[in-house]
């Protein structure tokens, strides 16, 4: 084996593991600290395809400023609890929850396995990234593949955020 292939197995554990103590701690500062490490080892799998921007703005942007806002959030808002258990007041969330995390796991496997998402991603030579990068440089590339080609699961990312914010305020108020 290679050493890029035995640094990707690595990092793929490396993530693996973080990544589950994310879901795990029970401790919500744990949860995101470890989140960071994940968001710091994707950033690593960037660098290792050669994707320097995406790596920074990776490190900058995720782990650096919207971790830190998160963190902020989670210690400013959700005070330890000191072992009261407090009991669920809308236990409903929980099965609207899990049916809906089911039909997304459906949806996509339905998707990938029936080659639908494969189909539409074939590019042709004259528009490949590569092509773009050649004729206009990396970053003049990115962003127009960001902004032109990619601007509405750009917007849903932005809209993902700020539901997540929303999220931990309304999970870290007082009763």
């Amino acid at each position: 084996m290679i050493a890029t292939q035995i640094a990707f197995f690595v990092l793929a554990v490396a993530s693996t593991a973080s990544a589950i103590g994310v879901i795990a701690f029970k401790n919500a500062v744990y949860s995101a600290l470890s989140l960071i490490l994940t968001l710091l080892f994707l950033a690593m799998f960037y660098l290792q395809l050669g994707a320097m921007f995406i790596a920074i703005v990776q490190i900058l942007i995720y782990a650096g400023a919207i971790m830190v806002l998160f963190l902020f959030v989670v210690t400013m808002l959700a005070p330890e609890a000191g072992g009261t258990e407090e009991q669920d007041r809308m236990p409903w969330q929980r099965i609207v929850g899990s049916v809906l995390g089911l039909t997304l796991v459906g949806a996509l496997s339905y998707l990938i396995f029936t080659g639908t998402i494969a189909s539409g991603t074939k590019a042709d030579p004259a528009n490949s990234l590569s092509a773009m990068v050649a004729k206009q440089g990396d970053i003049q590339a990115f962003g127009l593949a960001l902004f032109h080609g990619f601007l509405f699961p750009f917007e849903v990312t932005s809209l993902l955020i700020v539901v997540a914010i929303l999220g931990a305020l309304i999970f870290g108020r007082r009763a």
